[in-house]
């Protein structure tokens, strides 16, 4: 069996935060043997990164916490479709990361209820029930790395029980809620502080949009709601193709993202198409 998930994410998640302490050497030391296990024996078969990797990677880019601007982690009980239900776990795991990366332990707390609740709902209650998830992030809320290694660790479980359902058609909706999470997340925080090296970032992870297109395209027969989401997500890269940044770009090889400089004001048609596709998302 392929897994999608590569739970190597602590590591990542250190280097993101700047934190240097080996993952061997976490606080809970009941996941260095997963841990290490995991590391040696996933095989992955999709180039779309993990909910927390995007998150760790706005985080580099100096995304600030912004009290008010996540989805209330007290809307689960909203969703009653699969695909409802997988698009809002997506992004409460976005919301969540955000949340952790920050140091806003609390909070994060919160949308891992929330994320487990929304699980249960999936049949995904194993995902915390066999290895006492939930309790270990609760026990270990003030150590980032420790958090970190089960945020991972929740995330390979999650996949590894998709797989067991028969649920592969979810894992695209999962993480297509997630991004856009994420996205809106960065372009909010951009509004507000104007932030280039975040601009830098979202135009990094525009990259990732054609492989989750892709994985959405491969399933889009097993649920009316995948359809309409591949729409938008085109719709945004359309979007996307159309600033004079990006057409600058493409038409000069030798520039990257690190040379992206916006007029003002350019950003707000992308950053107003991912408000509204996240809109949709959490109508349900």
């Amino acid at each position: 069996m392929k897994l999608r998930y590569a739970a190597f994410l602590p590591a990542l998640l250190l280097a993101a935060c700047g934190n240097e302490t080996p993952v061997n050497e976490t606080p809970d030391s009941a996941l260095n043997d997963t841990t290490t296990a995991t590391v040696e024996t996933i095989e992955t078969n999709s180039s779309l990164p993990t909910p927390f990797r995007v998150a760790a990677m706005f985080k580099r880019s100096e995304l600030n916490y912004l009290p008010g601007i996540t989805y209330s982690s007290d809307k689960s009980s909203m969703y009653s479709t699969r695909f409802q239900l997988a698009q809002i776990m997506g992004v409460y795991s976005a919301d969540m990361a955000y949340c952790v990366l920050n140091k806003q332990s609390n909070e994060g707390q919160k949308y891992l209820k929330a994320v487990r609740e929304v699980g249960n709902k999936l049949n995904l209650q194993k995902v915390f029930d066999q290895s006492n998830l939930f309790e270990r992030f609760n026990a270990n809320m003030d150590k980032e790395d420790s958090v970190g290694a089960i945020v991972a660790e929740i995330q390979y479980q999650t996949d590894l029980q998709l797989e067991e359902n028969q649920q592969n058609e979810l894992y695209g909706v999962i993480f297509a809620g997630a991004w856009i999470e994420s996205m809106y997340i960065a372009g909010e925080v951009y509004k507000k502080e104007g932030n280039e090296h975040v601009v830098q970032a979202l135009f990094e992870q525009m990259a990732v949009l054609n492989s989750i297109i892709t994985e959405l395209e491969a399933y889009k027969a097993q649920d009316p709601g995948i359809p309409g989401l591949i729409e938008q997500l085109s719709a945004l890269q359309t979007e996307f193709d159309a600033l004079p940044s990006v057409k600058k770009l493409n038409e000069n090889p030798d520039m990257d993202f690190s040379d992206v400089k916006p007029a003002q004001g350019e950003m707000d048609p992308l950053i107003k198409k991912i408000a509204e596709i996240r809109a949709t998302i959490i109508k349900g």
